[in-house]
């Protein structure tokens, strides 16, 4: 509480600094973000700063109350502030690190039977797992770290830990042989995280903080009654905590989530850091509390929910939902149109995909406190994907994408369907190039699959500068077919720049052209002039509005594989 430890930027001269956290509300307004060691870190450590908003104002605030008292003038309000310090100081016997008796995230007198201890690699998530040699963290990088980083690293663990066998604590009844046979990733490893960014620290710790209200828009009839953060909760020991720990056999049961500040701060490890004085040189990992993600929409509350006919089958229930995790191959912008109130309808009967919760608290905000103002946000998607049956972290996720809160609040359901209009006409018209590009490939008799491929990452390298840029300028959903008609021209432009670049670069060959037999036994003649009017033909028809560029005259061949004659 009084040490510094969070890494933050500031906002008006940009420089970085760690503050303690009663420090970091204090100035929330004047910091533009938390930082870390990694971009994980930052999601972990504001997923515990909101859990505080929560266990000091409760999750039942109203949307009046958020709005007024919060969002609008909580930041420059003594009493507000005064009310976080009180909270602060109350629980600051809780936030000690080193503490005997209830040191912060961890269990005092954790121990194996023969009392083991690991190195640093095993808190440090950006060790690769038996490859030291491809890290910057080698000699005294790994021998010692400060109390500051170990605390970060220490609630990004308890986020994040991948899956695997652990150490095993006396007094856990789950230990066999000495071991902690898995229990899964920790809590936010299952999520495809989505944090909300404000103009500043505390803008963004609001965004992300939504009451309980919004649940009875929908079918839902979750209660977020015994909801708390850890630290609210009785010091817990090496067995697993009752009622929190979810037995395999009671997977989707909805009763262990209690609610969004028991989710923030869960405890996936029973964990104690071993020190000297303030250096820390040391951990041990053992197995938490059990806890799988299905049907937890209503209570985590920053992650997108898919509807899962195999978890449905596998559980023998009539619905479950699951995380939507973010993709690592596909940018954060072509998901967008899942993130509108559009593809939303609040009726976890038929929906075959859910929003964050916080962002269908926002959009009950804005229309029942009737909120037009414009604020941009920043949209930051954090996750992480795990290899070997999730005992190590191949891939981090980290994606930000600027726009208007209107975007993602709008009560106008076309705004959904304009942006995935959008979305998709622009995976339409790389598809299209990619297959401008395997056709001239096949008239210079040359394999198509590398040429698809640089023409597909060529597209979506372009079109991720210009996608965002549009999306930027979203802020009003009152005419969108001209937003869409906008875009439209815009991706329709960058194509014909596009298919010019790669036609300018093809051979003698393909300009001459070569006779192939397709599947059907059909000879046709390929050609770059050809392809290019097949190109524009598939354009006309995805963005048919512009009619700017006549019609082929030549028929398109079939996509199906060709045949050399």
């Amino acid at each position: 509480m009084d040490r510094s430890w969070i890494p933050v930027t500031m906002l008006n001269d940009g420089r970085h600094r760690e503050l303690s956290i009663i420090e970091t509300f204090e100035q929330a307004s004047a910091i533009r973000s938390i930082d870390g060691d990694i971009p994980l870190q930052r999601f972990a450590i504001v997923r515990m700063l909101v859990a505080i908003l929560y266990g000091r104002f409760g999750n039942d605030i109203t949307a009046e109350e958020w709005k007024e008292d919060l969002y609008d003038h909580g930041a420059d309000d003594p009493g507000i502030m005064q009310a976080i310090r009180d909270y602060c100081e109350t629980w600051r016997w809780r936030f000690d690190l080193f503490d005997d008796k209830v040191p912060f995230y961890q269990v005092a007198g954790l121990h194996t039977a023969k009392h083991e201890v690991s190195g640093l690699e095993r808190l440090i998530l950006d060790v690769p797992s038996g490859e030291p040699l491809f890290t910057t963290r080698l000699g005294e990088g790994l021998r010692s770290i400060s109390a500051a980083e170990a605390a970060r690293w220490l609630i990004a663990m308890q986020a994040y830990d991948a899956s695997g066998i652990k150490s095993g604590a006396v007094g856990d009844p789950r230990v066999k042989g000495g071991k902690g046979y898995p229990i899964g990733v920790a809590w936010a490893g299952h999520l495809g995280g989505y944090l909300i960014e404000g103009v500043n620290l505390w803008q963004t710790l609001i965004l992300n903080y939504a009451g309980c209200e919004a649940l009875g828009l929908g079918a839902s009839d979750a209660r977020w009654a015994e909801d708390a953060p850890v630290w609210e909760r009785e010091p817990l020991g090496s067995p697993p905590a009752r009622g929190f720990d979810q037995p395999a056999e009671r997977t989707a049961d909805t009763s262990f989530f209690h609610g969004p500040a028991t989710l923030m701060t869960w405890q996936s490890r029973r964990m104690l850091l071993a020190h000297e004085d303030e250096t820390v040189t040391g951990v041990l990992v053992c197995n938490g509390d059990r806890l799988k993600p299905q049907n937890g929409q209503d209570y985590e509350t920053m992650t997108g929910w898919r509807r899962s006919p195999t978890q449905e089958k596998a559980l023998k229930r009539s619905l479950v939902y699951m995380p939507r995790k973010h993709d690592p191959a596909r940018a954060l912008w072509r998901g967008l149109p899942l993130l509108t109130c559009g593809e939303d309808t609040n009726n976890a009967n038929t929906d075959n995909a859910l929003r964050p919760y916080t962002m269908t608290w926002l959009s009950h905000v804005r229309s029942s406190m009737r909120w037009n103002e414009t604020v941009p946000v920043r949209l930051h998607a954090f996750g992480v994907e795990y290899g070997n049956n999730d005992a190590v972290i191949d891939t981090a996720i980290d994606d930000v994408l600027d726009l208007n809160l209107i975007v993602i609040t709008s009560r106008n359901p076309n705004m959904g369907q304009m942006l995935r209009q959008a979305v998709d006409n622009t995976d339409q018209g790389v598809s299209a190039l990619r297959m401008l590009a395997a056709n001239i490939a096949s008239a210079a008799g040359l394999p198509s699959e590398s040429a698809q491929r640089r023409a597909s990452e060529l597209g979506y390298a372009t079109f991720d500068r210009a996608f965002r840029q549009w999306v930027r300028g979203i802020d009003h959903d009152d005419d969108l077919y001209e937003l869409q008609a906008q875009w439209n021209r815009t991706a329709k432009t960058i194509l014909l720049r596009l298919s010019a670049q790669i036609t300018a670069q093809a051979s003698p060959r393909a300009i001459v052209g070569r006779d192939m037999t397709d599947a059907n036994g059909t000879v046709r003649h390929y050609s770059v002039a050809l392809a290019e009017i097949w190109f524009r033909g598939k354009l006309n028809s995805i963005f048919p509005k512009d009619a700017s560029i006549p019609e082929p005259a030549v028929a398109e061949p079939s996509q199906d594989k060709e045949t050399e004659q």
